[in-house]
């Protein structure tokens, strides 16, 4: 009995002890922060759920400089100069544990994809068989279904909207097209999005409570198996599919009864090119990798080209004189009533400066791009960081290093990357985090900026778009994705435009 409570008497002190160390944990000691975020991950998680992460690390750094300590062992990084450190090529620096609670599940199994697997060699192989159907020059292939869905937002646009005076929420319907897109290019069959005018099965909505719960969860990990991987759970919802990966399903096993009955068309579509790779690599890649490309290619092109091209038409719609400018160089250069194509657009030099200082100020990703510093430990920012230490920058804050992208880094102008001498704008350019950098850089990059470069010209040569509420600011909703509502306003035609 006596040893019994002698070891409840010394247990409060040994956590007591616990909590120093973890406190003044060697060299992350002298890194500054939240008080509470020395002892634990709850704070993070705290911050999470309230959905502006982004302004609560930009106004820590503002405060203590270019590390904050904002974990027991997570350090936030501003200075723009250490992203080639941190995810740059030469020495490797793997992804947190954060990344596994983003899998989306499959008849009650994680779905482990090229963005969420941790092992390099690991990502190696699953990228290898898929990685040049990536590349630029192949993905112009699929140019023809992004026009195909420009008309049919067009259509839909002009019907319900265009010179009727009655408020577009056009945040809403540039969502809707961006899936859409990206089922045309993935499976040669659109969502449905823009035809029905909302979302189909529940997709963006179900999509939208996995960023939530990754937001929140991923800032202490391990919650995942006790909750949403709990394998109890799971069996008590009777092994669920998301409803994503359900689409993504239905659509290869369509596609693999067309091709043993023989009656399907030769498509050229990404899941064509997946189901190929996956039968000419089918002694290290297993069938059900297919299901993990489509779904990786549908969270590439939706959520993220949404909210880029969101920020772009607000920064456009807030600052005419860059619209002005903008609606110069477009006329110029595209013929009245045509939907550009990208080679076109994408050798505009005022749309790519928009398009690049739109996405410098709101980047898709709001969180840590989280990194483990490898064996040997690292400096940053003058500060050696021990290895284990789960470090990273947001890009929220890394955009608006003054000390790279100039003193006015809160203001909205294209020009700065126009009038940049070529040191400043290859510096600008290497401290771009919109896609991520180095060998874990989105794959999926080149399909958002196909779009991008589509819909933007498009919407702003045919189209006037003027804010029901111009006193408002949009509502940013931070879920992982910096998402925004408030994209409100009347559409009327462009008089210069032909119909």
């Amino acid at each position: 009995m006596s040893l019994t409570l002698s070891i409840l008497a010394l247990a409060p002190l040994v956590a007591f002890f616990q909590l120093l160390f973890t406190r003044y944990r060697p060299h992350l000691r002298r890194i500054p922060g939240p008080f509470v975020a020395s002892f634990t991950n709850v704070w993070r998680l705290k911050v999470g759920l309230g959905r502006r992460v982004q302004e609560v690390h930009l106004a820590l750094h503002k405060k203590h400089g270019d590390l904050v300590r904002i974990g027991p062992n997570c350090i936030s990084v501003a200075a723009a100069s250490e992203v080639k450190t941190i995810y740059g090529i030469t020495r490797l620096f793997e992804k947190s544990q954060f990344y596994p609670a983003c899998r989306p599940i499959a008849n009650g199994e994680e779905a482990i994809s090229m963005f969420d697997v941790i092992s390099e060699e690991v990502h190696k192989t699953l990228r290898r068989p898929i990685g040049h159907t990536y590349a630029m020059s192949t993905l112009l292939d699929y140019e023809p279904y992004v026009d195909s869905t420009i008309r049919l937002l067009q259509s839909r646009l002009e019907e319900l909207y265009v010179d009727k005076n009655v408020i577009c929420d056009l945040g809403e319907w540039v969502h809707w097209a961006a899936f859409d897109v990206i089922g045309e290019i993935t499976f040669s069959r659109r969502l449905g999005f823009l035809e029905e005018g909302r979302d189909i099965g529940d997709v963006i909505r179900a999509t939208q409570g996995q960023l939530d719960y990754l937001a929140v969860i991923g800032q202490m990990p391990f919650l995942d198996k006790f909750l949403l991987k709990n394998p109890i759970y799971l069996w008590w919802k009777g092994n669920p599919t998301s409803p994503v990966v359900q689409f993504a399903i239905d659509c290869m096993q369509q596609r693999l009864q067309e091709k043993n009955s023989g009656s399907g068309v030769n498509r050229r579509d990404f899941l064509a090119k997946f189901l190929d790779a996956a039968d000419k690599y089918k002694d290290v890649i297993p069938p059900t990798q297919v299901i993990s490309w489509s779904v990786s290619n549908v969270f590439a092109g939706s959520d993220t080209t949404a909210i880029s091209i969101r920020a772009v038409l607000w920064n456009l719609t807030k600052n005419p004189r860059a619209l002005k400018t903008l609606r110069a160089e477009l006329d110029a250069a595209i013929p009245a009533g045509t939907i550009a194509p990208y080679s076109v657009t994408n050798a505009l030099p005022y749309l790519s400066a928009v398009i690049k200082e739109s996405l410098r100020l709101h980047p898709a990703v709001g969180l840590l791009l989280e990194r483990v510093v490898p064996e040997g430990g690292v400096t940053l920012a003058g500060q050696y960081i021990p290895a284990g230490t789960i470090v990273g920058c947001n890009p929220w804050v890394v955009h608006r290093d003054p000390r790279v992208y100039g003193s006015d880094v809160d203001t909205f102008r294209p020009e700065r990357w126009i009038e940049a001498s070529p040191e400043q704008r290859a510096a600008m350019e290497r401290s771009d985090l919109v896609f991520g950098s180095g060998k874990r850089a989105c794959i999926g990059r080149n399909i958002s900026l196909l779009e991008l470069y589509k819909i933007i010209p498009w919407l702003t040569v045919r189209y006037d778009f003027r804010l029901a509420h111009p006193d408002r600011e949009m509502k940013l909703r931070n879920s992982w994705f910096v998402g925004q509502t408030g994209l409100e306003g009347y559409l009327t035609r462009r008089e210069v435009v032909s119909s």
